[in-house]
């Protein structure tokens, strides 16, 4: 296999059930130690799809059905008809226009003219999806085409909304005003209802899937820091964000000493309130990220080949010390850096090179860096090959082992060659289309072999293993 899928999202795990004995006694003792991370998948969103009167989803709008009392080949019209439904689509495309436009100009009082007067709940939802917003200082917001869902409203909200509302799925793009330039892309389920003549919005996440990624803004009440280097968006307490906004604004000049300043130097941080928030965000299923104390994503990006962002999960993130919040942020900054949610590379050499930026200058020897693996080194010998996808797996027995195996094999490239080499290294690795072109890689920046270089990775790490 060559790498994993190019579309993979990684999700980065600072501390493990073993591991986070290890990290805390060094962080008592004025040391640093975090082991690696975790690489999960999630899927990524598709395009939003345009309605026509001729090809709507069958759950839509002007969906075809054959019955026993139609003749063979002659469609019969199930839900709104034809016209209604693109009447549908224009009425809600106005109010949505309406919306988009109250936002741009700052105008909360014609927002919330748009949400349905029968709907009190959902109106002091939307007043606080308006005041994030206005916090996040977005711009350029846009409404796509709705999308005609008629099957997105159950028998209850029918029964509360009454018979004029309809679905629909639309996507919604901004942009923030300074910093992070790239497009921000949400997709919503959204309700509409006719009432008097006029059309308002009356719900935005109707019947969606608990797995269903949400953005922090429509999940709870944000508050927004602005660092030198960082915007952080996040619930609970300022002082809080604020801090984590300077760990933020560290970890940017950290990675641009080794990748360069060929990128933004500016990173997104989401901080949601509780682990089970930062999963809705990240669309991961609920009491699975336990063990993760950041992510690296593109999920509400528009373009994730252009920008990624950082989500925290605070139930682990507020356990590792402020030392180990630095190294996690410069792995997780690597990341955004090199746009690393979207490669065909080895996971070995992804992880480990933000984790060999992430401990760089910490000060450790690489015995406590990467204990478990050079243990087993001891223990049974240099594993004969470097650690594949699989192994990178949340749930491996020696999840660990990988990706400290993945942090020598960078640190040996370094050791071997040079930092400068590294980086190379990984830029042309991640540009490898297939297997040969990865086997060119090794021979154009490393003149080696795949072979040859496992080789050498191996006596490397057999000598570290004997200096502890």
């Amino acid at each position: 296999m060559i790498g994993d899928p190019p579309q993979r999202v990684r999700r980065h795990a600072a501390t493990r059930r073993r591991a986070v004995v290890r990290i805390l006694a060094v962080l008592a003792c004025g040391g640093l130690a975090l082991s690696g991370a975790v690489a999960l998948t999630i899927p990524a969103l598709g395009p939003a799809q345009v309605p026509s009167a001729a090809n709507m989803r069958s759950a839509g709008v002007a969906g075809l059905d054959r019955s026993a009392g139609a003749a063979d080949g002659a469609p019969m019209i199930s839900g709104p008809t034809a016209d209604l439904a693109a009447e549908r689509v224009t009425l809600a495309g106005k109010v949505l226009g309406r919306q988009a436009a109250a936002v741009r100009a700052g105008d909360r009082a014609s927002y919330l003219a748009t949400i349905d007067p029968a709907s009190p709940d959902f109106a002091a939802v939307a007043a606080r999806t308006y005041d994030n917003l206005a916090r996040m200082q977005v711009v350029q917001v846009r409404f796509g085409t709705p999308s005609l869902d008629d099957g997105a409203l159950t028998a209850d909200r029918r029964s509360a909304l009454g018979p004029t509302a309809w679905a629909a799925d639309v996507e919604m793009t901004f942009r923030l005003r300074q910093g992070d330039t790239q497009l921000w892309k949400t997709s919503l389920r959204m309700a509409f209802v006719q009432r008097g003549g006029r059309t308002y919005v009356a719900g935005d996440r109707e019947n969606q899937a608990a797995t269903d990624p949400m953005p922090l803004w429509l999940i709870d009440k944000v508050d927004v820091v602005r660092g030198k280097h960082s915007l952080v968006v996040g619930v609970g307490s300022r002082t809080r964000l604020e801090r984590y906004a300077l760990t933020t604004d560290r970890s940017v000049p950290r990675v641009t000493s080794v990748w360069g300043r060929n990128w933004d130097q500016y990173v997104v941080v989401l901080v949601p309130a509780t682990q089970g928030q930062m999963e809705r965000l990240i669309g991961a299923d609920s009491d699975s990220q336990a063990a993760v104390a950041a992510v690296t994503t593109s999920v509400g990006r528009s373009d994730p080949n252009l920008a990624s962002h950082i989500v925290i999960n605070p139930r682990t993130f507020d356990q590792i010390g402020s030392l180990g919040r630095l190294v996690v942020l410069t792995h997780e900054a690597t990341h955004v850096a090199a746009n690393a949610t979207m490669s065909s590379m080895p996971v070995w050499l992804s992880e480990g090179f933000a984790d060999y930026v992430g401990f760089r200058g910490s000060g450790l020897a690489s015995s406590v860096i990467a204990e478990e693996f050079l243990q087993q080194v001891r223990q049974g010998g240099a594993p004969d090959a470097l650690p594949g996808g699989p192994q990178f797996d949340p749930q491996a027995k020696a999840l660990d082992e990988a990706y400290e195996s993945a942090w020598t094999a960078c640190s040996y490239v370094a050791a071997r060659w040079s930092q400068a080499k590294l980086v190379e290294f990984y830029v042309a690795m991640d540009r490898a289309a297939s297997a040969a072109d990865q086997a060119d890689v090794y021979r154009r920046v490393l003149r080696t072999t795949e072979q040859d270089f496992v080789q050498g990775w191996r006596e490397y790490v057999e000598a570290r293993s004997k200096d502890g």
